[in-house]
């Protein structure tokens, strides 16, 4: 589909930095439940085995230069009690600008009543702010010579906190990731017209069994910055047998319809890997100019053992 976002997204860029709008900075995943580290430190840990986290997110199928992302993400427990640590590395961009991050946290949990604990996080992030002007493209042709050269960088440092509450059959949290509004400007005014944004996040999930072969996990994460559109996912998961789980999702925003719905398969192959794919349908004034987005999630799962020598299955976690 050509709609010429080479000219409407170098735009779009630049009014929100140099207007300093507030917004959701954050990249969105449909599959928000496969990963509560990204958005709660005190998640690190929580399930009882380790696990490493791939997932990739191709944002507006058909619409040039739209947002795409890519994490890895590791979730490890260090004891019994559930303090862990985790440590994620992100890849975004849109348009012209570019993002790269890396963060560690630390959780430490411990029990509130019988078979609930609270985990208390933190989190230290490293990100670099980027933006390519040499794939700008002027709408008029030719050279712009308001539009600078070459590849503007930044480099900020942040430290995030949150707090996790789990138990049999369910969580809560809610985790602040980058507690510091860093400058962001990239050019070397005094002015500073563009910051980092505190996102806040709150997440919970309950799991409950209708039948021996079916299992049904309804989930929210809410997201709010000030300034900006309250903003929510919600998922509906239902496991089915041993190997296979189907869910639905609806993020509010956009118009009186909402941003997007959605629908997610995965399958878990053993005890150790899950493979999981989702496809969102656009439901904002954007749905006209692309395809959809697809995101893909891979989960190697390892660590303590259970009885009998098995490693703890995945499905057993909420998270």
């Amino acid at each position: 589909m050509n709609y010429a976002p080479r000219h409407l997204l170098p735009l779009l860029f630049f009014f929100l930095h140099c207007t300093g709008v507030r917004a959701q900075t954050d990249p969105q995943y449909t599959q928000f439940m496969l990963q509560p580290t990204a958005y709660n430190p005190a998640a690190a840990g929580a399930t009882e085995s380790g696990h490493v986290t791939v997932l990739a997110r191709q944002q507006w199928l058909g619409f040039e230069g739209g947002p795409e992302s890519q994490q890895a993400l590791l979730s490890l427990p260090l004891n019994s009690a559930g303090t862990g640590l985790g440590l994620r590395l992100q890849q975004a961009s849109i348009g012209l600008e570019q993002q790269y991050a890396v963060e560690g946290s630390f959780a430490y949990r411990f029990a509130i009543g019988r078979g609930t604990r609270m985990g208390l996080g933190i989190s230290a992030t490293a990100r670099q702010y980027g933006v390519d002007f040499t794939q700008a493209r002027p709408v008029q042709g030719g050279v712009d010579q308001a539009i600078p050269g070459g590849n503007a960088t930044k480099i900020v440092p942040n430290f995030g906190a949150g707090a996790y509450v789990d138990g049999p059959g369910f969580y809560v949290g809610i985790g602040v990731p980058r507690l510091l509004a860093n400058n962001l400007d990239l050019g070397d005014e005094e002015t500073v017209i563009g910051r980092e944004a505190r996102h806040f996040y709150f997440q919970a999930g309950t799991k409950f069994h209708p039948s021996d072969k079916v299992a049904l996990e309804p989930q929210v994460l809410a997201k709010y910055v000030i300034g900006a559109p309250f903003d929510a996912d919600f998922n509906l998961t239902a496991y089915l047998g041993d190997n296979l789980f189907l869910g639905a999702n609806y993020r509010l925003g956009g118009n009186g319809t909402g941003e997007s719905a959605s629908a997610q398969a995965g399958f878990f192959l053993g005890g150790h890997l899950m493979l999981a794919l989702a496809y969102d349908l656009g439901l904002s004034e954007l749905a006209f100019a692309h395809d959809g987005s697809v995101e893909a999630v891979v989960r190697y799962s390892f660590g303590r053992r259970a009885r009998g020598g098995a490693v703890i299955d995945p499905r057993d976690a909420l998270q």
